[in-house]
């Protein structure tokens, strides 16, 4: 992602208001614990002395603290990324085309 497009994601983000730059902030640290949790199980699955039981725990204290401790809640729509969130922006603003494929 090129300089450009930060800067056009940080003047979005600077114009929302306080209830959707929250909204945006829990679907970006949602995504960051669902990635997490990702490695974590894969990490664990690699070791033959964790059983089955023993990551499903694991799994579902990592969803308790997120939701619990960090007060997380869940995004049930995470098909889009990041830098496509920018692109939807982009094109609102400038029109299709204007995103510079790589």
């Amino acid at each position: 992602m090129d300089d450009i497009i930060k800067r056009k994601f940080w003047q979005r983000m600077k114009g929302l208001n306080f209830e959707h730059f929250c909204d945006a902030m829990n679907e970006l640290h949602t995504r960051a614990y669902e990635l997490a949790q990702q490695h974590m199980t894969e990490a664990m699955s690699c070791q033959p002395r964790i059983s089955a039981n023993m990551i499903a725990a694991v799994k579902e204290k990592a969803v308790q603290i997120r939701e619990e401790w960090d007060d997380c809640r869940e995004i049930l729509t995470v098909e889009s990324t990041l830098e496509k969130l920018l692109e939807e922006i982009i094109e609102r603003k400038y029109g299709p085309g204007m995103v510079k494929e790589e």
